[in-house]
């Protein structure tokens, strides 16, 4: 078996969520053990990830349903009418934080923990039990280190995985991880499949259960969003890079490990005398091999 993951989502926010979802299923470097919901109304995500697992044929997954912040649903409705979750042939937690820290605590070796989203489960379970931290990897995409969101004006970005609960993402960043990885906005921003690895995505969506969930994923955020359905390429698939991460390493990253604060904007600064020291992913070294990758294993290859 793979490395032991637990993956914490706000799917059926932006897409990228389900793009990360099915590569890690698809990632036989990774044993993924949960998926937990995260961010306003989480039963709705929970049933989006439900669904997801039992369309892609990964019912041993067990799902987490995170803490609940408000009653915001952005996408997915349509996708998920009628589909019942207490009726998902796999475990379903409705307290995630708990299923979180059990999951963690009852494993013989220590866990990976993905979290792609705004940190409110995870600080969370660090206040119940602040000993999963010693037995857990992080790797998380948050920050902003020297560039964001523009590739034509370079400058960094307040992240909304950290702005959206600085609170949390402080909790979180101070925790004794044995170790915490970073992946920016420098590094996932304007992760984009195109070309020939797009249509060959496209061409196995029919025959394969972990692309046909994706695409319809996408079809569904596509329309929610009043866009036109993308025949030549992703939209930014920013999680997909911690995925990635976490089934090869790094080696195809440049990185530095940088004492990271985060200030009241959200912004995560390099402070060497207040800083928590973080390995930071900071550039691609060949990220069409990033692209191929993710090509290839989504289509079973």
């Amino acid at each position: 078996m793979g490395t032991p993951v637990i993956l914490d989502l706000d799917i059926a926010g932006d897409i990228d969520d389900s793009w990360a979802l099915g590569l890690a299923l698809a990632c036989p470097d990774l044993d993924v053990r949960l998926v937990v919901s995260c961010l306003d109304d989480t039963t709705h995500r929970a049933r989006v990830i439900g669904k997801f697992l039992e369309k892609a044929g990964r019912t041993d997954v067990a799902v987490g349903i995170g803490l609940r912040t408000s009653d915001r649903i952005y996408s997915m409705t349509d996708w998920v009418e009628g589909y019942d979750l207490s009726a998902y042939p796999g475990k379903v937690y409705a307290d995630g934080v708990q299923a979180i820290i059990d999951t963690i605590m009852e494993s013989g070796e220590p866990v990976t923990i993905i979290e792609e989203a705004p940190m409110t489960n995870l600080a969370a379970a660090l206040e119940r039990e602040p000993r999963i931290a010693e037995r857990c990897t992080l790797i998380a995409t948050m920050g902003s280190i020297y560039n964001g969101h523009s590739l034509e004006d370079i400058h960094k970005d307040s992240d909304y995985n950290v702005r959206a609960n600085i609170p949390a993402a402080r909790k979180v960043l101070a925790a004794p991880w044995k170790q915490i990885t970073v992946l920016p906005l420098d590094v996932t921003a304007h992760l984009v499949i195109g070309d020939d690895n797009y249509q060959k995505l496209l061409a196995v969506r029919g025959s394969n259960p972990i692309v046909g969930a994706i695409m319809e994923n996408f079809d569904c955020w596509m329309a929610d969003h009043n866009a036109t359905y993308y025949k030549t390429h992703s939209t930014a698939l920013y999680d997909t890079a911690a995925v990635y991460m976490a089934a090869v390493g790094d080696f195809n990253f440049i990185t530095e490990d940088l004492p990271l604060v985060i200030d009241d904007g959200g912004y995560t600064n390099v402070d060497p005398a207040a800083g928590r020291t973080c390995h930071c992913a900071v550039y691609w070294r060949y990220v069409d091999m990033f692209y191929k990758f993710v090509t290839d294993r989504l289509c079973g290859e």
